[in-house]
């Protein structure tokens, strides 16, 4: 009996979302099942080339020539093909690979069949990224043009270069570098006024930079960069990073903007406090502030925050966060600088807190009570997650004394995500951790040293029902007098301290290797009477 190709028989509008899903390879494949597939291909709307080799070290002669000639035939054959209008076109390509003028002509045929986004990468993955490919001005007067990337090129744009793009909308610049005594990117930006948003990232010799009429705007690493103007009043979005930069950047806003919702500041060196705070003041309808900085002293008052990431590198900087509808909070750092600030922070709308403290000095002790009262701050939280990179035990050892002193821990904590690093005394870390916080659900993160996983889990596993650890004197016992119940979460979890209790204690892959997944345990809390 003769099968039926259903396939074939669905309507072109289907079969042609069909093969613009699968990868380029796969669709040349299927071109040649029947006619009917092969005359689809002049209705693709788009089509991605990518021949980049994985690394840097070039094929053995020979291995890449049977592969190299039937990819261009692909991209000739599809281009060739195609009789539509082209949604978009991307090229990612070794220039060592491929000649520039076989590249030029596919742009031709790109711009020929009115692309809408062309998205261009050309690596020399032998040489040094000072030998790049020299765009053709063509694409500068590519009218239908809506959404450019760039990525690897030499950007020359004379005087007399005819600059034409009336629809460009998106514009993303990659490590260009730019040709001639004029200032490529700022003609080719000037040119095109209806520019909503703007990337620019690792591009050299770019000097200046004057932007109008954005919505979102990203500079990232443009270490020659020496100012910046921003004429921008509906601007939504500005992130902004520079590390290792010599010379500063001067950054200027000629207008405030109510619709600013989210700034992104990643500078060691050159932010001020007076332009910080002047940021603040000009942006009254900002959400989302994530900072990297060197200040000494970071105020922040907003009323409309909602989402703070915030990173300082001094391990003696003051903060100062007056945040009443903050949701939101992410700390990177020394530990000092958010403890301190945690007394006078308003806590009462947070639901995420993410905190990882950083370069824990081996001679200083954790701050237990100063941190209890920061558990206690944020114990209404869904989920707060806290990362220790810690050196040694006798960092998180809780003293006889201090345990006559403790106030009981904190409860009605949801989920508590703890990711440890490799150090000695793991025993030291739970039973400090537990001593101040009582957690419904304990989750251990990915990338946290196995060992500990083992340590806490063996823990659990052979608590006493009724333990004698803890002296009658002690007004608030350990956490082995107070949990009733543990489960574990889910089959991954079960499955994954599976595999870290069969190494071997001494092996050395229990010493090298991570928790791949998320360890979920369910702690069920009892209440405990003098």
């Amino acid at each position: 009996m003769k099968e039926i190709d259903r396939i074939s028989q669905l309507p072109r509008v289907v079969l042609v979302r069909i093969l613009s899903l699968l990868p380029i390879k796969e669709v040349a494949r299927a071109k040649l099942v029947s006619k009917a597939w092969q005359n689809l291909f002049e209705f693709l709307p788009s089509f991605t080339f990518e021949f980049l080799p994985p690394s840097s070290s070039p094929p053995p002669p020979g291995d890449s020539t049977g592969d190299m000639s039937s990819f261009i035939k692909a991209i000739d054959s599809a281009l060739n093909l195609h009789k539509h209008t082209l949604d978009k076109l991307k090229l990612s390509l070794d220039l060592d690979l491929i000649g520039s003028l076989m590249i030029e002509s596919w742009i031709d045929a790109a711009v020929e069949r009115k692309v809408g986004h062309l998205d261009l990468c050309f690596l020399r993955l032998n040489k040094r990224l000072d030998h790049l490919y020299h765009l053709p001005v063509k694409v500068f007067s590519a009218r239908t043009i809506t959404d450019l990337c760039l990525d690897s090129c030499r950007l020359e744009i004379c005087g007399d270069t005819n600059i034409d793009l009336p629809g460009l909308r998106k514009l993303c610049l990659r490590r260009i570098r730019c040709q001639g005594d004029e200032q490529p990117i700022q003609k080719l930006i000037s040119s095109c006024p209806l520019i909503q948003d703007l990337k620019t990232s690792f591009c050299s010799r770019m000097e200046r930079l004057h932007v109008s009429n954005l919505q979102r705007l990203s500079v990232i690493n443009c270490y020659e960069l020496e100012s910046i103007k921003i004429d921008a009043p509906s601007l939504q979005y500005f992130q902004y990073h520079r590390f290792f930069g010599v010379l500063p950047c001067d950054i200027v806003f000629t207008s405030s903007s109510e619709f600013l919702k989210e700034l992104i500041l990643f500078d060691d060196r050159c932010i001020t406090e007076d332009f910080f705070h002047s940021l603040l003041v000009r942006f009254p309808n900002l959400e989302i502030l994530d900072i990297f900085c060197g200040l000494q002293r970071i105020e922040i008052s907003h009323n409309q925050l909602k989402r703070l990431n915030l990173r300082p590198t001094g391990a003696e900087t003051v903060l100062n966060i007056d945040t009443p509808n903050l949701r939101s909070l992410s700390y990177i750092g020394y530990r000092m600088p958010l403890i301190s600030a945690m007394a006078s922070l308003n806590t009462s709308s947070l639901r995420e807190v993410d905190i990882n403290f950083v370069n824990l000095n081996i001679h200083k002790r954790f701050p237990i009570l100063q941190s209890k009262e920061f558990f206690e701050k944020i114990r209404h939280c869904q989920d707060m997650k806290l990362h220790l990179h810690i050196k040694s035990k006798k960092q998180f050892m809780i003293s006889g004394n201090l345990r006559s002193t403790l106030s009981p821990p904190v409860y009605d904590i949801k989920q508590l995500y703890l990711t440890v690093d490799n150090c000695r005394g793991y025993r030291h870390i739970m039973d400090s951790m537990l001593w101040m916080c009582h957690p419904q659900t304990l989750s251990i993160s990915p990338g946290t040293a196995p060992r500990f996983l083992k340590v806490l889990y063996n823990k659990f596993r052979n608590k006493e029902e009724h333990p004698q650890c803890c002296t009658t004197s002690c007004t608030t016992k350990c956490w082995r007098h107070y949990l009733e119940e543990v489960q574990i979460d889910g089959g991954e979890s079960r499955a994954e301290i599976d595999r870290i209790m069969a190494m071997p204690e001494l092996s050395d892959k229990l010493m090298q290797c991570e928790v791949e997944c998320e360890v979920r345990f369910i702690l069920k809390w009892g209440s405990y009477v003098v």
